[in-house]
């Protein structure tokens, strides 16, 4: 787990990061402590992923996911997360036509990411100040 840095607009913001890209991974999670989140996780795998939901008191505000993590899919983790109430935003370098259509209505960037884009749409998708 790592904490975050006084202030920020994610204060207080308790984030799960599922990325299997090491660099993608270290530098969305420098970057979102740097603005106030809790990383809880920042997991690679799909299987340490559902291992941490399930065996963790540890609860996310929010779950990056991945689509790709290794060759497996991260949406019946993105359902899983959703049954607990934890909305998720999707992390991607495929199009939409990859993406099945019951999630193309949640949130998904394109890698490359901006962090600033990270930032702003975790503050939509919980209601967070701008």
């Amino acid at each position: 787990m790592t904490t975050s840095a006084e202030g920020g607009p994610l204060e207080g913001c308790n984030i799960l990061l599922v990325e299997d890209e090491y660099f993608v991974a270290i530098r969305l999670e420098r970057a979102l402590v740097d603005h106030g989140a809790n990383i809880i996780a920042s997991l690679s795998q799909l299987d340490a992923a559902y291992e941490f939901i399930f065996q963790n008191e540890a609860r996310a505000d929010v779950a990056i996911l991945d689509i790709n993590l290794s060759g497996k899919l991260s949406f019946p983790l993105a359902d899983d997360l959703a049954i607990h109430g934890v909305p998720v935003i999707f992390l991607s370098g495929y199009d939409d036509n990859f993406v099945p259509a019951g999630y193309r209505s949640r949130p998904r960037l394109q890698k490359p990411v901006a962090v600033l884009q990270v930032v702003l749409t975790i503050q939509n998708l919980l209601g967070l100040p701008a």
